[in-house]
């Protein structure tokens, strides 16, 4: 039993989290004598299966054939594995849904355990009993319970013939392409101390090989390592699931005021060294004593700075006394995007720090 936590590695092929108009893309339509610049933030996105809503204590949990098998080698298609190496794929899996699952608000700790198998076999497996799983809790001093209940993997392999220009001068020949499919199907249940199972999941990943020679012995030759694809396939296998369970932080693209009046220059003068409550108090000031279009891009910057902050309430208020003052297309996108924020933490069950 040990206790790890990662850094996040966005390197699914198969699932990738995307946010959807979260990004401020309009600099084109600022007035000229408005400088703008841009600033990456962090945003809290949420997952796609809302299992639980508060910080856990989790046991990742790894069926794996007992050592009595280790000796033997498992066939998934053409794919020859030994049993030792498939407990290293099945490692890759728990550690690279690790890496996401770290960096979430809803984890507190995790623990590492295993459960030892007698065979493997191509057919799905069945939820853990109830008192077995709780005995896994009970021992590690979890909540939560992972069960990373299978592996499987399976290959494809095509080849091709294709008359292509292979050289600057021009010069064609027949060219053998050869592409290789590896797949894995995953199996998931979440146990719950309180609440028993939570989700069952069946997951899918694959990931494609390409190369190409003048032969077939030559384009089998250039082939990337299937042993290394294989192992990177195995751990996105993880972060596919954990990305489907858990709130992450990802980056986005923000802009503020930074031009058009000398306080505004001052300011963004500030937040470009990352002293955002130096240019916080000018802003404050500016949206209460400026004209009316100085002030609601001041408003607007102190929306940015409540974002920052993670105070999405107060970043509602702002945008609104930016609308106020001057009605702005940005400034409703922005609020848009905020409010739509405001639903997310809703729907997470999460604390809205309204100041």
């Amino acid at each position: 039993m040990n206790e790890k936590k990662g850094n996040t590695e966005n390197r699914t092929t198969f699932f990738v989290p995307v946010i959807s108009g979260i990004c401020l893309v309009f600099l084109f339509l600022l007035p000229s004598c408005y400088t703008t610049r841009e600033v990456g933030i962090q945003v809290l996105h949420p997952p796609e299966k809302i299992l639980f809503n508060t910080p856990r204590n989790l046991v990742l949990l790894n069926r794996m054939p007992g050592e009595e098998l280790w000796k033997d080698t498992l066939r998934f298609h053409d794919l020859k594995i030994p049993v030792k190496m498939y407990n290293d794929l099945t490692w890759k899996v728990i550690y690279g849904f690790t890496d996401v699952a770290s960096d979430s608000p809803w984890t507190d700790k995790i623990l590492f355990d295993s459960l030892m198998v007698d065979s493997l076999g191509h057919q799905l497996p069945l939820q853990l009993g109830t008192v077995l799983w709780k005995e896994i809790l009970q021992k590690n001093g979890g909540q939560t319970c992972i069960d990373m209940a299978s592996l499987w993997l399976r290959d494809s392999i095509t080849r091709s013939q294709e008359f292509a220009i292979v050289d600057e001068e021009g010069e064609a020949a027949w060219m053998t392409t050869i592409n290789v499919w590896l797949f894995t199907r995953t199996v998931w249940f979440v146990y719950d101390e309180e609440k028993g199972l939570l989700d069952s999941t069946v997951l899918y990943d694959t990931i494609r090989l390409s190369s190409a020679g003048h032969s077939y012995r030559s384009a089998l030759s250039r082939l990337p390592s299937l042993k290394k694809a294989v192992f990177d396939l195995a751990r996105m296998s993880g972060e596919h699931y954990a990305y489907l369970i858990f709130p992450v932080w990802d980056p986005v693209q923000r802009i503020y005021y930074a031009g058009g009046n000398p306080s505004l220059k001052k300011a963004g003068r500030y937040a470009e060294e990352n002293k955002w409550l130096a240019a916080a108090e000018i802003w404050r000031r500016l949206a209460y004593t400026a004209g009316n279009r100085t002030a609601a891009r001041a408003a607007f910057n102190m929306a940015l700075v409540s974002e920052i902050n993670d105070k999405l309430g107060l970043a509602e208020e702002w945008l609104r006394r930016s609308l106020d003052l001057e009605d702005n297309k940005i400034t409703r996108q922005y609020l848009e995007i905020i409010r739509n924020r405001l639903l997310d933490y809703k729907k997470m069950n999460l604390e809205i720090s309204p100041y």
